[in-house]
């Protein structure tokens, strides 16, 4: 049987709102999509939600939730300064 492991993060939205982001992942050896599938289903409560999946499928154990994102504050994209 298998894990889920799951990291969250509260982001700060307009008007002093909260959003959250939560990095879910699955250790172990059953269908890691059926697991996820179900985790994500449980985490968000039929709440709206942002799910990220991998495109390329190369990493299957990891989905993203965030929830309203269309609520963060927005500026111009500016590489001098914006960088991990």
């Amino acid at each position: 049987m298998g894990q889920i492991k799951i990291q969250e993060s509260e982001l700060d939205l307009t008007q002093e709102r909260k959003g959250k982001i939560a990095v879910i992942t699955y250790l172990g050896e059953d269908d890691p999509v059926e697991t996820l599938n179900q985790a994500v289903y449980t985490y968000t409560q039929g709440k709206m939600y942002s799910e990220f999946i991998d495109i390329n499928m190369d990493n299957p154990w990891t989905r993203v939730i965030m929830s309203h994102i269309n609520d963060m504050e927005q500026e111009n994209f500016d590489p001098t300064t914006h960088r991990l």
